[in-house]
């Protein structure tokens, strides 16, 4: 019987990315986003990560009787600034809803929808691990993702029975609106994505591999080599 993984973000580069690479390897391909993800076996569509939407779309993916095996988190986004931007209070409201709300999101989901000893990962930020006071809000939202990461590997969290909470935490990825917008950098110091989906597509299949319940997991690439490191 194909396993399923579930992507909040699905349509996204990251998500998509991930959607492909799982799909390409014989899984069932769930989708979650504001758009429709046609490569995916499922894509269900909301208009924001309010309750009643996420709601609705637990309800539908039950009614499909489709249990998570693994459950991925690539929904966000960035924005910069400090405190005495004109624009902070808009920054600070735009990074709690594409942060840290989906990440709650996902939470409530995988609560709901996760298979006993399933995965449950979150994208966190590895800049997030130190001051950001170029970009508060965004580092503040990725702290506080890192925190509920710990709070899901907690035996009353709220998961399944025996499953493992992860956060990943990029430095840069190879994703075409950093190309666009950062098109002077050094693109061989950026993670392909789909270094990304193979590593979560071996923590998923190989439970053996995976990190200890609860980990942040950083990852660098410098000259088209990708270090991870638990931390």
């Amino acid at each position: 019987m194909s396993k399923n993984v579930l992507v909040l973000g699905g349509s996204g580069a990251l998500g998509a990315e991930v959607v492909r690479f799982f799909k390409g390897n014989s899984w069932n391909t769930i989708s979650i986003d504001f758009r429709e993800n046609p490569n995916a076996d499922h894509s269900f569509t909301i208009k924001d990560s309010g309750e009643e939407e996420i709601k609705s779309v637990i309800e539908k993916i039950n009614s499909k009787s489709l249990k998570v095996d693994t459950f991925v988190c690539a929904a966000g986004g960035w924005s910069g600034g400090n405190a005495s931007s004109d624009e902070f209070l808009k920054s600070v409201k735009g990074m709690i809803d594409m942060n840290l709300y989906s990440a709650f999101a996902s939470a409530h989901i995988g609560a709901k929808l996760l298979t006993p000893g399933g995965l449950f990962v979150l994208t966190g930020a590895s800049a997030a691990l130190h001051r950001t006071s170029g970009m508060i809000a965004y580092g503040a939202t990725k702290a506080a993702t890192h925190h509920i990461i710990k709070d899901l590997a907690s035996e009353n969290g709220g998961l399944p029975t025996g499953s493992t909470s992860l956060g990943i935490l990029p430095v840069t990825l190879d994703t075409p609106t950093n190309r666009k917008y950062m098109s002077d950098a050094n693109f061989d110091d950026w993670t392909p994505l789909s270094e990304v989906a193979e590593k979560l597509f071996e923590w998923s299949t190989k439970s053996d591999s995976r990190p200890t319940n609860g980990s942040l997991v950083k990852f660098e690439t410098k000259s088209k080599v990708t270090t991870w490191t638990n931390l």
